[in-house]
């Protein structure tokens, strides 16, 4: 007969540490102020930028227009049938530059470009009071456009200055750009009612200069 030794104590369950529901809630505390932070940190940033553009893809048919050439020399341009850039204006409409049975001004603009800031409000100024010869319609491709760089969105920016021609959104790629051949900002194609360039200029233009051009569209 096996005798128990009653000098032996009973194993006991250990008692949980008055410490440990503390370092619980410190650490599910920590954690839910991370999350809060980082939400925070988010809106920031994403106010900081500013509201997106439409994301856009652009498509290009018909002949790209070779690249402008030095000042002063003849533009092979002139002449060639416009391409058509069919894509998303800045409302989020789809929309699409290229011949029009109407003879027409595109102006191509950049919104962190400061030859441009200063040429869309002189425009609109003018046209206010003034307008461009009957029958030409004036366009707008918005080009280069990087949320990096001021005055982004490029739709914030021309609402404040009350542009109000109709703006098509160039893809990431400036595509549009490249088919027009334009490479400094702002541009200027000119274009007659068959379609075909009258003339193409950059840099910054009286809006005189644009009417006076403008009125030689046929």
């Amino acid at each position: 007969m096996t005798t128990r030794s009653r000098g032996m104590p009973r194993r006991s369950t250990p008692t949980p540490s008055r410490g440990t529901p503390s370092r619980t809630w410190l650490v599910i505390g920590g954690v839910v102020a991370l999350v809060v932070v980082a939400a925070i940190v988010a809106v920031l940033l994403t106010g900081s930028a500013g509201a997106a553009e439409p994301s856009t893809s652009l498509t290009v048919s018909g002949t790209v227009l070779p690249a402008m050439p030095a000042k002063g020399a003849n533009d092979d341009a002139v002449g060639m049938q416009l391409p058509t850039l069919s894509g998303t204006g800045i409302d989020g409409q789809p929309l699409s530059i290229g011949p029009t049975g109407s003879p027409q001004v595109i102006a191509i603009v950049a919104h962190w470009c400061p030859h441009c800031q200063a040429e869309v409000p002189r425009l609109v100024t003018w046209l206010r009071d003034n307008s461009l010869p009957d029958g030409v319609s004036l366009t707008t491709l918005s080009t280069s456009i990087d949320a990096a760089r001021g005055n982004f969105p490029p739709s914030a920016w021309l609402d404040r200055e009350g542009w109000t021609a109709p703006v098509l959104s160039d893809d990431a790629a400036s595509d549009g750009l490249a088919a027009l051949g334009v490479s400094s900002f702002p541009g200027f194609v000119f274009v007659n009612s068959d379609g075909t360039v009258a003339a193409r200029a950059t840099g910054e233009l009286e809006p005189d200069q644009v009417a006076t051009i403008a009125g030689t569209l046929t």
